[in-house]
């Protein structure tokens, strides 16, 4: 008879009218029939019932779980014993993420010193880690970070709608700086967590939000797109770029950094309405004073004037360039004096504050602070020019110093100043032939290094397909 009370109404979550009686023997049979397992479900479905059991003390004679025990049953010395169960972090927070939860909040993940980062034991042999930072000085802002990838890293805080980086600089996303690059697994967390508390104790404001450090932060995972097939293999399931590019980023990444995308004939590029129309244009330029600030602001309208010879057409816009030899002494000093520090003047004034910089007037500006943390890595115009004595040739440079010689090649004047490199010119047709082109490539340590040392054989390697059979390059 006693089922007669309970008949199940799916529609009445709480349960029988609460003036109800319900005894322990009446709860217990309504538990068995029902088949509950937690005290969650029990309350989610008959909260009276539940309440006169935890009136009268009968909820740890019911036979149910508790499913988020909380604060009380996760003690630190439960958490460690769970944890020991595991060797990595990801199996631990997948397979107790109650546990997992709780050594968050206690802040006691970097004491679980026997797990291991993810992937670590397939990079633990690596040195190909580098701390990175995006900085907005005049706010103070930092964002920093580790990669393994610096380049596909870049791309993907440009595009990644989600990346904090975008979320704050929008559409101005500065170049990243390298603050410590050739770091193993572990040196790479250790530096991040180290850089952060630097940027924070000069008062700045950090974007980042997950926890650094030791065995606390991530350590880059490794790409599951190591080769050109898989990413090949993946771009078929889709139609059109877009597609391509919102269901797989991370093979899109890289099918795109690595220009790709012109050899996926399967994907599509949707035909665009011209906007800018003759009319359109016009219309749009007279907004300007001059063609810098047009360019800046409306770069299509800009682009379509220039493809079609319209530009003649707008005598309101004036030209900002300065006449060849125009940055004299004088007129650098002069210049300079506008501002109060290397920043604002770098800024405002590029080209003669290069010019300054390339005559080494700048420290006989006294009245310009220097360039704030972080925009001057060690790799300033000097310490280059210094690092590349070792070396006779740009590939050389490249090879084993890359970092130095990316920030070379971003100054066009700097490689006036070392003789000592010589460019090394091949014959017409030489990057045509493969076993030229392979030969080349047994020099670098990954595509990277083999672009930047080498880059019409690299561009070759790819042209012809070539670069996959170069196994001793890593992707």
């Amino acid at each position: 008879m006693i089922y007669f009370y309970f008949m199940y109404d799916p529609h009445k979550k709480r349960g029988p009218r609460k003036n109800h009686k319900y005894t322990k023997e009446i709860i217990i049979s309504l538990i068995e029939q029902y088949g509950y397992k937690t005290y969650a479900d029990f309350r989610r479905y008959n909260e009276y019932a539940y309440n006169q059991a935890k009136k009268n003390g009968w909820l740890q004679d019911l036979g149910l779980i508790q499913n988020n025990p909380g604060k009380k049953y996760w003690t630190v010395d439960k958490i460690i014993e769970v944890a020991h169960n595991y060797t990595n972090k990801t199996d631990f927070s997948k397979n107790e993420p109650a546990a997992y939860k709780w050594a968050c909040y206690f802040k006691i993940l970097d004491k679980l010193t026997w797990m291991c980062p993810p992937n670590f034991e397939d990079r633990k042999e690596d040195t190909n880690s580098c701390v990175y930072a995006f900085i907005d000085e005049d706010n103070k802002v930092a964002y920093i970070g580790l990669s393994i990838d610096y380049n596909i890293r870049k791309v993907s805080h440009r595009n990644d709608k989600k990346s904090a980086v975008r979320k704050y600089f929008k559409k101005n996303i500065p170049e990243p700086i390298i603050l410590k690059d050739g770091l193993t697994v572990i040196d790479s967390q250790y530096y991040e967590d180290y850089y952060i508390k630097e940027y924070k104790a000069n008062g700045y404001r950090l974007l980042n939000v997950a926890s650094t450090g030791k065995n606390v932060g991530s350590i880059g995972g490794i790409s599951k797109w190591d080769s050109k097939e898989k990413v090949f293999e993946e771009s078929k399931k889709y139609k059109s770029r877009s597609e391509f590019k919102r269901k797989s980023a991370g093979a899109y990444y890289h099918a795109n950094f690595n220009s790709w995308l012109d050899e996926m004939p399967w994907l599509t590029t949707p035909k665009r309405a011209i906007k800018w129309t003759h009319e359109a244009v016009l219309k749009e330029s007279r907004k300007y004073k001059n063609k810098s600030d047009f360019m800046k602001s409306a770069g299509g309208a800009y682009q379509a004037a220039i493809e079609n010879g319209w530009l003649s057409e707008m005598p309101w816009l004036v030209d900002k360039h300065k006449p060849h030899n125009y940055w004299t002494k004088e007129r650098v000093f002069e210049e300079s004096r506008k501002y109060n520090n290397k920043k604002d003047f770098e800024k405002n004034a590029k080209t003669a504050f290069l010019k300054a910089m390339h005559e080494k007037w700048l420290k006989e500006m006294p009245w310009l602070k220097p360039l704030p943390l972080g925009v001057i890595s060690k790799w300033n115009r000097e310490a280059i020019i210094e690092e590349s004595k070792k070396y006779t040739s740009k590939s050389e440079f490249a090879k084993y110093s890359p970092t130095a010689y990316q920030h070379a090649i971003k100054d066009k004047t700097i490689f006036n100043d070392m003789p000592w490199i010589k460019e090394k010119k091949k014959p017409d047709g030489y990057w045509d032939i493969k076993e030229h082109v392979l030969e080349e490539g047994k020099k670098y340590k990954n595509r990277t290094e083999f672009a930047l040392g080498a880059y019409t054989a690299w561009k070759k390697a790819k042209k012809y397909g070539w670069i996959d059979e170069i196994e001793w390059l890593e992707k």
